[in-house]
């Protein structure tokens, strides 16, 4: 069968879901195509190739603009439409006004293999797990613990003819899932779904990773690798060991991965720098406990920040750092001493983004109870994040001193005495304006490209 994915855009990284999929359709003997509905037309790329089916894979953003895509593809063709990703996991209830035959909920991969299975046979799909229907809604079936056994994901559906395909800088996964509970985090939602179903997280095998590495070096420009993963590693255990040392001989590129602070020390970042680490992610969320914990319920350790900052830094490794401005009941002081704590610490580049309680977690929740945001008229999407806080009870002098925070924050707190002291009164003092958001756009991309990223060697 033919079998055309769609999604909304192709970011700085490809989409790892839909290569994931197409790997298992063409395991099963199936033609596999992608299309990008922000650079294509759906009806004519469904009137020249005719698929069977089209397998929409709907994150947070870009969902209204796939159903109307939809609705008119289906005048030039009949075929079956399915949708997975965080939308029908985290939104079920939209599938009657979706326009799609199938929601798929939840890890596809399994779940889209049977489902392939039943429509070439000409049977019924209603009963299949993870699947919802007109006539089911299907529970999730157990998580998939031996990574190992998927195919290689294909990733030459969106290298090959794409402008990734040349861009320095490829993603990887090494892990699934994450355990921690962040109130803003949609983990939760997915946790919940999955209890009992077993273990969250999961880790592919040393050598499938590397393996999988290597395929996409061998066929593609590759001078620096990101791990995507929500927490690369919590320890330095013996996976990681093995890592660092097949990375070392066999990739040789440096990379950037994710970290816990409140876990870092000496033998992990020990290993990640023998490995090849050229640059953490991290997040603080806020300078203030009571709002890491309490009401974004970050669940970590207490340490002294700085000076775990100062210690991956003491390793060669540099930062990006990520603060959470305007979260519910943070102060401004909380949000303006991030850039204090950024400049102590020496984070090679401290990143800023509006709180946006996101549908389906439990900050959310907690928003919609205590009358910070309307249910019925909160857009929360990652737009958001990058713009002025939209919270009610807070006074617009507020929020433009915070989003000044946002536009100034990370070239602020890099400035020596007494320019730093001059760049404060700015951003309390200043409105926002077209000035700031150049000095941001132009900071984000030197730091972006050089120092987090190294994508010119």
């Amino acid at each position: 069968m033919r079998i055309l994915f769609a999604i909304h855009q192709l970011d700085f990284a490809d989409h790892i879901a839909v290569a994931y999929l197409s790997a298992m359709a063409k395991s099963l003997g199936h033609e596999t195509r992608l299309v990008i509905l922000s650079e294509a037309d759906l009806a004519e790329t469904v009137a020249a190739w005719q698929p069977r089916i089209i397998a929409y894979s709907a994150n947070i953003t870009g969902y209204a603009a796939m159903v109307e895509a939809n609705a008119q593809a289906r005048k030039v063709h009949d075929y079956i439409a399915i949708m997975g990703g965080p939308h029908p996991t985290f939104t079920p209830e939209s599938f009657p006004q979706s326009g799609m035959d199938v929601f798929c909920i939840g890890e596809g991969e399994l779940a889209f293999a049977d489902f392939l299975n039943r429509v070439e046979a000409g049977l019924g799909y209603d009963d299949v797990p993870n699947l919802l229907t007109a006539k089911a809604r299907n529970e999730v079936r157990p998580l998939i613990i031996d990574l190992d056994s998927l195919p290689f994901p294909d990733r030459d559906l969106t290298l090959a003819d794409s402008y990734l395909r040349a861009t320095p800088k490829k993603t990887f996964y090494a892990t699934r899932g994450c355990p921690y509970k962040c109130t803003y985090c949609c983990n939760n939602f997915y946790n919940e779904l999955y209890r009992g179903k077993g273990p969250v997280v999961r880790r592919f095998g040393v050598e499938r990773l590397i393996s999988e590495i290597e395929y996409v070096q061998a066929r593609y420009k590759m001078d620096f690798v990101k791990f995507g993963d929500d927490l690369f590693a919590i320890k330095a255990d013996a996976w990681l060991e093995s890592f660092a040392e097949q990375y070392r001989k066999r990739i040789g590129v440096p990379f950037n991965c994710y970290l816990r602070l409140d876990l870092v020390n000496e033998p992990l970042l020990k290993l990640l720098k023998e490995a090849g680490c050229y640059s953490v992610h991290l997040s603080i969320d806020s300078t203030s406990e009571y709002i890491r914990e309490q009401i974004l319920g970050r669940g970590g350790r207490k340490v002294d920040y700085v000076e775990k900052l100062r210690l991956i830094h003491g390793f060669g490794i540099n930062s990006w750092v990520n603060f959470m401005l305007a979260a519910p009941e943070s102060t401004l002081e909380d949000d303006l001493s991030t850039i204090a704590m950024s400049k102590a610490g020496h984070v090679t580049y401290p990143a800023f983004s509006t709180t946006v309680p996101m549908k389906g977690t439990k900050l959310y929740d907690y928003a919609a109870q205590h009358g910070l945001i309307d249910p019925e008229t909160h857009v929360g999407d990652m737009n958001g994040c990058s713009r002025p806080s939209s919270l009610p009870n807070m006074p617009q002098r507020e929020k433009d001193i915070r989003y000044n925070v946002y536009l100034l924050g990370a070239l602020v707190a890099k400035l020596p005495a007494p320019l730093d002291r001059l760049g404060l009164l700015l951003i309390k003092h200043a409105p926002p304006n077209r000035l700031f958001e150049s000095l941001r756009r132009w900071f984000y991309v030197y730091s972006i490209e050089n120092r987090i990223f190294r994508l010119h060697p």
